[in-house]
């Protein structure tokens, strides 16, 4: 095996010799165990308080999507608020990047975290007050979402640097369990809240939840960046000049021009960008329709649309898993395109079901086929990245994977409106299907990301 820390001969413009070395930090530092990532106490309590937080979050999300259906009885009502909380995430997802390339990570998530606290405090205030809106809380989710932009940014490239290169895999994996631990735990919670306390009850949960992730992220230390990746890959980026010599338009136009060089090197993004964004705007439909679907198809109430949501983050514990059984990103680009196959099966046989009980097999598998494919996805995009880029390649896979649930979700809301939302289901599932097969059969380069 080459010596990877001897860069002397490395051609930087080679993609196969790209490849090739990553392959053998892969060998090189192939972890002894898939839990060792574990042992890095940093992690491990920003893993725990992140946990904590995304189960105050979807506790948020449950009840407000329940409040919002109840009072208007209209899918795009559903729609525009998933896009009006995501869609800040996409169209701010590249400033925010180089935001967090240029200033200190946890700052700006401080800053970020400090003001979607504030959204979730006027909820509960607006809620307890008795002055409760539907467009007071969309105009919330669009500001939450603000505020969102660069907290996701800045937690995804903070991650990898409490751990060892060897251990980014597993740390990715794990991240995504504990977001599908409280996908499945947040709307089951809620669901008793909801009953219970009411809405109110659930916005201030996650603003306390918000609170203590601050206070966690504050505290950790970031391991210093590793020499045979820094030295290996910096050689494939343009140097930057000083920012005190641009102004922001050229500073950004320069960080535009050093990230598509960076591109150019891993062909496979492109496509990872591309799957990721098609998975997001068809497979995330459930959530979006789901509490039309509880109400009206399967006859439930709020307990019933909580459970199945449940149920739903249930299937991403059981997707997680199976990936971070098996993190390693080389090859990965085919098991994308069959868990792309997969996820569409499972959307079309939750479409069909015609029972609550029936429905809630069919949902497990909907979100475990769909967070196996974007776990995947992530780790094969992390993996190999260039700590001086990091933000901008993170930021631009949010801008695909966020806007695809936003613009899918605002357009499944106006088709179900029009169809039934089995039928919109279904649709989306075909569309799924004819992707799968389209990237079998034009032999795609997933792998080479």
């Amino acid at each position: 095996m080459r010596n990877i820390h001897d860069t002397t001969n490395f051609r930087a413009l080679d993609p196969s010799l790209v490849k090739d070395l990553i392959q053998d930090l892969e060998r090189e530092k192939s972890p002894a165990s898939r839990w060792q990532v574990l042992r890095h106490p940093s992690f491990t309590w920003l893993l725990g308080a992140a946990l904590l937080s995304n189960i105050g979050a979807w506790m948020q999300n449950a009840a407000q999507a329940w409040f919002i259906y109840e009072t208007t009885r209209s899918s795009l009502y559903l729609g525009l608020d998933t896009f009006l909380m995501l869609s800040p995430l996409f169209l701010l997802a590249f400033p925010s990047g180089t935001v967090v390339d240029r200033l200190d990570r946890r700052r700006v998530f401080f800053v970020a975290s400090l003001a979607q606290i504030a959204c979730a405090a006027t909820a509960a205030t607006l809620f307890l007050t008795g002055r409760q809106a539907v467009w007071m809380l969309l105009s919330l989710s669009f500001a939450a979402g603000m505020g969102q932009a660069f907290a996701n940014v800045a937690y995804v490239s903070l991650l990898p640097r409490l751990v060892p290169t060897r251990d980014v895999p597993q740390a990715t994996a794990l991240n995504s369990l504990q977001l599908s631990l409280a996908r499945m735990a947040g709307p089951v919670v809620a669901g008793g809240v909801l009953l219970a306390l009411g809405p109110a009850a659930c916005y201030v949960a996650n603003a306390v939840s918000f609170i203590v992730l601050l206070a966690v992220a504050m505290r950790v230390k970031e391991r210093p960046a590793e020499a045979p990746t820094m030295n290996a890959f910096a050689k494939i980026t343009r140097p930057l000049q000083p920012l005190r010599n641009l102004t922001l338009w050229q500073a950004l136009a320069q960080e535009i021009r050093q990230l598509r060089h960076y591109l150019k090197r891993r062909p496979g993004l492109i496509e990872a960008y591309a799957l990721c964004f098609v998975a997001t705007f068809f497979g995330g439909c459930i959530p979006v329709l789901l509490p039309s679907h509880a109400r009206g198809a399967l006859d439930g109430d709020a307990r019933l649309y909580t459970l199945l949501l449940g149920l739903y983050g249930l299937g991403t514990v059981l997707g997680s898993l199976y990936i971070a059984q098996r993190p390693k990103p080389m090859g990965g680009g085919q098991r994308a395109l069959y868990l792309t196959g997969a996820t569409s099966a499972a959307l079309m046989l939750f479409a069909i079901m015609p029972s609550p009980m029936t429905s809630a097999l069919a949902i497990v598998a909907a979100g475990a086929t769909l967070i196996a494919l974007l776990s995947q996805l992530t780790a094969l995009v992390q993996f190999g990245l260039v700590d001086e880029v990091r933000g901008r390649v993170m930021s631009l896979f949010l801008v695909t994977f966020q806007s695809g649930y936003a613009l899918g979700g605002l357009a499944v809301g106006a088709v179900a409106t029009q169809l039934s939302t089995a039928a919109t289901m279904m649709a989306c599932g075909v569309a799924l299907l004819a992707v799968a097969l389209g990237g079998q059969l034009l032999r795609s380069h997933l792998s080479e990301a």
